[in-house]
């Protein structure tokens, strides 16, 4: 076992089972037995499409326990705290896995809230929750969350045009036309907003499920959870005294023009548009921080 997870850490490139055979010399049996148990115990992800091997969230959260911690969710904390002092809101650290695939690895809340205070107490090395307050249940410590349609646009909007195209190509057609949009405008203004609320959970977990649907399905379950949702806003929607919902305002930490993470605020409430802007500008500066020190 030690062995594949050993190539997986050290190879170049995500490797598919036929490269982990090759390299190790171990039967293929073998090698997918192991593979499959990895995944399942989240040490190892497995995509669907290529069928190439990356490493998982439990294995990332075990490297940076045996290590005390990263330095990206060290220097974070700072920059968490400050945010949510400004806000009033929890607020997060996402972290990229691979090219397909985020985790969330740090959380601040507000003192006043229960949470925090139980945050206070244990100190600042004992800080890793079950789950975000109520309303934000689905993002959960360590849990691998897929970067599909129509979510985690703070990840894509940067990236390459063929990227990005490639990312829009996996939503439904007549969606598509308001993605470009959108990335267009989410990077203008440094974040993206995700205004779904009823289902939002459900939204996001059948997103990270779709890997296991059938190919011949997957193009329509992808179109019923985009009618779930309501992707993001333009310029001409957040005006001043539009009354704008947001469940999270997330913006980007970039690395040598890579987004690696970003800060997410967990509003989860309705304010005016020139309020969500303001909020969206002070989340955006926390990841600049950041991104300076990546």
């Amino acid at each position: 076992m030690t062995v594949v997870l050993d190539h997986v850490v050290h190879a170049d490139h995500p490797p598919t089972l036929a490269d982990i055979v090759r390299e190790t010399g171990l039967p293929r049996a073998t090698v997918h037995a192991i593979v499959a148990e990895l995944v399942d115990a989240g040490w190892l992800t497995r995509r669907a499409d290529d069928g190439t091997v990356g490493l998982g969230p439990s294995f990332l959260h075990t490297a940076r326990t045996a290590v005390g911690s990263d330095r990206l969710a060290i220097d974070a904390r700072p920059a968490l705290e400050s945010l949510v002092s400004d806000t009033g809101a929890p607020a997060f650290l996402a972290r990229r896995i691979d090219d397909e695939t985020i985790t969330v690895v740090e959380y601040c809340w507000p003192l006043d809230s229960a949470r925090g205070a139980e945050e206070g107490a244990r100190g600042a090395r004992e800080r890793a929750p079950e789950s975000v307050p109520t309303g934000n249940e689905w993002m959960k410590p360590n849990r691998p969350i897929r970067l599909r349609p129509p979510i985690c646009r703070e990840f894509v909007a940067w990236s390459t045009p063929l990227a990005r195209e490639a990312w829009i190509a996996r939503a439904p057609e007549a969606e598509r036309p308001r993605l470009r949009d959108v990335l267009d405008e989410v990077r203008d203004r440094g974040y993206s907003i995700e205004r779904i609320t009823d289902g939002h959970r459900a939204v996001i977990d059948a997103l990270s499920a779709l890997d296991s649907v059938p190919p011949p399905l997957r193009a329509r379950v992808g179109s019923l959870l985009t009618e779930l949702s309501a992707i993001d806003y333009l310029s001409d929607e957040l005006t001043d005294d539009a009354e704008a919902g947001a469940v999270t305002i997330g913006a980007p930490i970039i690395d040598d023009g890579r987004v690696i993470g970003a800060v997410v605020s967990c509003p989860h409430t309705t304010m005016t548009g020139r309020t969500l802007r303001e909020w969206g500008a002070r989340t955006a500066s926390a990841a600049a921080s950041l991104s300076s020190r990546a």
